[in-house]
């Protein structure tokens, strides 16, 4: 009898699919969220690209999760590898042609980002079926510690490339790691749940209230979903600041940007080795989440006021610290979510993310222009500690039980 295992063939390729289309993800994102405000030098119009990418993120999540609860979400995931492959090499070859345009810029970023909203929901949806029973806590950090991997090699490598070559042989490139992953998930063999019932309009609209009705029932999980979105929406307008900060400060510049990125995410892949080989224990997974929230609230906040040296130790420890937060938090959620609602409350949290992002994104690029950046990032961090405090920590006896439940509880 063969002893169970994470690494079985369905886990093992989707893992090489990720990590594949990962290294061009990142190396491409890195460069879009330099070139927007290299190219003019403004906050307002970096978050206003940054914030239109949202749109459909937005949008479509809760136009299409009822949809992809009725069928297979693994072609979903396929056709769409192939499809932003397809538009990441035109994209490419755009860039070799013409000049930076903010406007094609931007419609790009719109599409890629409703075809990305959508596949996030399926992958999301379908990956707890691809881990083995009984390896969740595995299975997650190995998940969580992909980009943070990637994103430590590739930011410097990125910063060079986009020196030598620009943007457009980076896309072009990216393009064809797409489709290489698409080639290895076609080899994933899954039986997939499915809503009962066909589709139809009357179906749809009660799908939707269903899973917004479960998520009201669950108080803890909806405080959690508020808080991280709040948090996410800030951390993305806080980027974009930063890359503004060290692009306008003639002591910093870009490829320390890349260097401080990858320490960070150092941080992250050590501390996803180390959560995979001793996973946190279920008693203390709350108070470690807290504790994780507002340490990296305090640290972003003092951050633009160290020497070079103590930043990149700053972002060290918030990298070691934030992949523990991510690994708990997913493995608890998806595994206290019942499989037929997962795809509609991802798309649900998907839905609130985007919104947030939007707005947060918008208001923080505009505060930018008018607030030093150094003096907007500490009071963001404030206002973080402040929402915890009222979100989390006076929700712990709904939120709690999420930690502490075992998967095969569900």
């Amino acid at each position: 009898m063969k002893k169970p295992t994470l690494w079985t063939k369905n886990f093992t390729i989707i893992t090489i699919g990720t990590i594949i289309s990962g290294i061009g993800s990142v190396a491409m994102n890195f460069v879009l969220s330099f070139i927007v405000f290299d190219q003019t030098q403004s906050t307002f119009l970096a978050g206003l690209f940054a914030a239109i990418s949202f749109v459909p993120r937005f949008i479509l999540p809760i136009l299409l999760s009822s949809v992809l609860d009725r069928f297979e979400r693994m072609p979903w995931i396929i056709g769409l590898d192939l499809l932003n492959g397809i538009l990441y090499g035109m994209f490419g070859m755009y860039c070799l042609a013409f000049s930076f345009s903010f406007g094609i810029y931007i419609v790009f970023s719109f599409v890629i980002a409703a075809t990305g909203s959508v596949y996030e929901i399926a992958y999301e949806s379908v990956y707890p079926n691809l881990i083995p029973e009984g390896f969740y806590e595995q299975g997650y950090t190995v998940s969580s510690m992909i980009y943070p991997t990637i994103t430590m090699v590739m930011t410097p490598i990125a910063s060079l490339l986009y020196v030598r070559f620009g943007v457009g042989w980076i896309a072009i490139v990216y393009g064809m790691l797409l489709l290489t992953a698409a080639l290895f998930e076609t080899r994933i063999r899954l039986n997939e749940k499915r809503a009962e019932g066909s589709f139809d309009f009357k179906a749809y609209v009660e799908d939707l209230k269903n899973g917004f009705s479960y998520l009201k029932s669950e108080k803890g999980l909806l405080a959690m979903y508020v808080s991280i979105a709040i948090s996410q929406g800030v951390g993305s307008g806080n980027g974009n600041l930063m890359i503004a900060y060290f692009s306008s400060t003639p002591s910093l510049g870009m490829m320390k940007y890349s260097l401080f990125s990858g320490i960070e995410f150092a941080g992250r892949t050590l501390s996803g080795a180390l959560n995979y080989r001793f996973p946190v224990s279920r008693v203390h997974r709350f108070t470690m989440y807290i504790f994780v929230m507002i340490t990296y609230a305090i640290f972003d906040g003092a951050l633009l006021f160290l020497p070079f040296v103590l930043m990149c130790v700053n972002r060290f420890i918030v990298g070691m610290l934030g992949i523990t937060s991510i690994t708990i938090r997913s493995s608890s959620v998806q595994t206290y979510i019942p499989d037929t609602m997962r795809a509609k409350l991802n798309a649900f949290v998907a839905f609130v993310y985007a919104l947030s992002t939007m707005i947060f994104q918008l208001v923080i690029g505009v505060l930018g222009e008018w607030i030093p950046i150094r003096l907007l990032i500490l009071a963001i961090s404030l206002f973080l500690l402040i929402v915890y405090e009222f979100l989390l920590v006076r929700n712990r006896n709904f939120i709690e039980p999420i930690f502490l439940m075992e998967p095969q509880e569900k």
